[in-house]
C-alpha cells in the first residue's frame, strides 16, 4: 500500500541559517571590539610617546643651560688673568644666574687635586674635596669625556643629588682640573609629581648604566636601585627610543614601555604604562557589548529554535492533512482520488520503460444483500476486513490499494505479470476466505469477494482507462461465472516479468 509522500520540514537549513547569522554578527562584533582594543593599545601608546619626548625636551633644556654655565666657567679659568682680578669680580665672570636657580646646586671649581678652590655661592670655598668622586677621577683618566653625569649622592643636608662635571684643559694638554656642578633630585621628583598617572603606572628616569635616578610612584628606596637587567637595556643604545611590553623588575606589573634618550646624555627616561589601564576601558565596553550580543544571540536562537517547531508542527499538521486527503476514512486504503493520480504517474512511467502494469479489480460479492440482512455497521466491519486482506496481500512499496467506490476496490501493481498478478490475486482472494472460516458460526460472516485481472504494456493509443476497463470486464466474467472467484482479461501487449509467489 502506498502512501501520499510526506514533506520533510527544512529545520536543518533553517538552523544553520539561524547559527549562521548569529556566528556572523558574533564575528563581525568581536572583530570591532578587537579593533577597537588594538585603536586604545595605539593611541595609549602614542600618547606615552608624546609624554617622554615633552619631558625628555624639557630636561635636556635644563642640562643644556646648566651646561652651558660650567662650560663658561670652563673657558673662564682657561683665562691666564682669572686668578689676578678680585674674588668678587671673579664670581660674575665665571658664574651667571644658572647656579642659582631653583634645585640647582652650587658651581665649584676643583683644582688638579680635587680640592675645591671657587665657588659660586660663596667668596670663602669650605675646606673640602672630590678626589674620590666620579665625577672628579673620570676626568682625570680621560680628556674627552665632555658633560658627565655622576650617580645620585646624599649630601650632608640629607638631599639627593646628581653631579655635572666638564674638565679643564691646561694650555699644554694636562689636567688642569675640574668644574663641577649639582641638581637636586627633587626637580625631577617636581616634574613627575604634576603629571597624571594610571593606578599601576610608572615613570622612571635612568643613567645610561641602568642607575635609577627617579621613579614615580615615588619611592625613596628605589633611588640608586639598578635596573641595568631590565629590557630596557637590550634596546639602548642600538635605539635611542622605542617601546616594549614586558614585566617589570620591580613590581612585575606588565606593561607598555615607552622609552627615550634626553639629548645626548646619558640618560633615559621610561614611561611605563599598565596594560590592565590600558585595557580597562575596552574590556567594560566588551563586557557590556558582549552581554548584549550574548543576550541577542541567545534570542536569536531561541526565536529560530521556536520556528523550527512551529515548522515541524505545521509540516507534520499538512503531512497528516495530505494522508488523511488520500487515505479512505473508513478502510484505511488509498483513496479513488490518490487512486487515479498514481495510476496515471506509474502509466507514464511503465510507458518510458516499455514495462507492464497490472490491475485488480476487487468487489464484495452480494454486498447490497449484506447490508440489507446486517445492517450498514456489519457492512462497515466487512469492508474493512477485505481492506485489511487486500493490505496484506501487497508486499511492495510500489503496490497501490484503493477503495475504488462502494464496496469495489483496486490494486495497482506496477511491473507485474498477468502470472504474478493473478498470484496476488488468489492470495487476497484466500485471506478472505480464511478470515470467513474463522467467522464460521456469526451471524454476519465477511463476504466472500470476485476478482478482475488486467495486464497491459502502455503503449500509443492506450490510457489507463483501458486497463480499468479491462480489469473491469475481467471482474464482470468472475461474477458472471459464479462469485467467489478470480478471472484474468486476456493480455494485451504484455512482456512477462514473474514475480515470486
Amino acid at each position: 500500500m502506498r502512501f501520499a509522500r510526506q514533506k520533510t520540514a527544512p529545520t536543518k537549513r533553517l538552523l544553520l541559517l539561524g547559527l549562521t547569522i548569529t556566528l556572523s554578527f558574533s564575528a563581525i562584533c568581536g572583530w570591532i571590539l578587537w579593533q577597537a582594543g588594538d585603536r586604545d593599545y595605539l593611541h595609549s601608546r602614542e600618547a606615552a610617546t608624546n609624554l617622554v619626548s615633552s619631558l625628555a625636551s624639557e630636561i635636556d633644556r635644563n642640562i643644556e643651560l646648566y651646561d652651558l654655565s660650567l662650560q663658561a666657567a670652563v673657558d673662564g679659568m682657561k683665562n691666564p688673568e682669572i686668578k689676578s682680578i678680585s674674588p668678587e669680580l671673579r664670581q660674575v665672570v665665571l658664574f651667571d644666574r644658572a647656579s642659582t636657580a631653583k634645585d640647582m646646586g652650587s658651581i665649584q671649581v676643583l683644582d688638579a687635586g680635587g680640592k675645591v678652590v671657587i665657588d659660586s655661592r660663596t667668596l670663602t670655598p669650605a675646606n673640602m674635596g672630590y678626589a674620590d668622586q666620579d665625577l672628579f677621577r673620570v676626568h682625570e683618566r680621560s680628556a674627552d669625556i665632555g658633560l658627565f653625569i655622576s650617580r645620585p649622592w646624599v649630601a650632608a643636608d640629607g638631599q639627593y643629588l646628581i653631579g655635572f662635571s666638564r674638565r679643564i684643559t691646561n694650555k699644554d694638554g694636562s689636567f688642569g682640573g675640574v668644574v663641577a656642578g649639582s641638581m637636586r633630585l627633587s626637580y625631577f621628583h617636581s616634574l613627575f609629581r604634576k603629571l597624571k598617572f594610571g593606578p599601576k603606572d610608572s615613570m622612571t628616569l635612568l643613567s645610561s648604566d641602568g642607575t635609577i635616578l627617579m621613579r614615580a610612584p615615588f619611592d625613596i628606596d628605589t633611588v640608586g636601585q639598578s635596573l641595568r637587567k631590565a629590557t630596557v637595556f637590550t634596546l639602548f643604545p642600538q635605539s635611542s627610543s622605542g617601546w616594549y611590553e614586558t614585566s617589570s623588575i620591580l613590581d612585575g606589573v606588565k606593561r607598555l614601555f615607552v622609552y627615550q634618550q634626553i639629548g645626548n646624555h646619558p640618560l633615559l627616561i621610561v614611561d611605563g604604562l599598565s596594560l590592565a589601564g590600558i585595557y580597562a576601558d575596552w574590556w567594560r565596553e566588551v563586557w557590556l557589548i558582549g552581554s548584549i550580543m550574548l543576550a541577542l544571540c541567545a534570542i536569536t536562537m531561541a526565536l529560530t529554535v521556536f520556528l523550527v517547531n512551529a515548522l515541524r508542527r505545521r509540516t507534520a499538521a499538512e503531512n497528516r492533512l495530505a494522508q488523511l486527503a488520500s487515505t479512505d476514512g473508513l478502510t484505511g486504503l488509498c483513496n479513488r482520488r490518490k487512486f487515479d493520480e498514481v495510476i496515471a504517474i506509474e502509466w507514464r512511467r511503465a510507458q518510458r520503460s516499455a514495462s507492464p502494469v497490472s490491475l485488480l479489480m476487487i468487489d464484495a460479492d452480494s454486498f447490497k444483500a449484506f447490508n440489507d440482512a446486517h445492517g450498514h455497521q456489519a457492512g462497515d466491519t466487512a469492508l474493512t476486513s477485505i481492506a485489511e486482506c487486500i493490505a496484506n496481500g501487497t508486499q511492495r512499496a510500489s503496490d497501490l490499494g484503493a477503495r475504488y467506490g462502494g464496496e469495489e476496490f483496486a490494486v495497482l501493481l506496477p511491473g507485474d505479470s498477468i502470472e504474478a498478478a493473478h498470484l496476488i490475486a488468489e492470495r487476497i482472494r484466500g485471506s478472505v476466505m480464511s478470515l470467513r472460516a474463522q467467522q464460521h458460526g456469526r451471524a454476519d460472516p465477511c463476504p466472500t469477494i470476485s476478482v478482475g485481472v488486467a495486464c497491459m504494456v502502455p503503449q500509443a493509443g492506450l490510457t489507463p482507462h483501458d486497463l480499468i476497463k479491462s480489469a473491469d470486464l475481467a471482474l464482470y466474467e468472475a461474477k458472471h461465472a459464479g462469485r467467489n472467484r478470480t478471472v484474468a482479461a486476456p493480455t494485451m501487449a504484455i512482456r512477462p516479468r514473474q514475480r515470486a509467489a
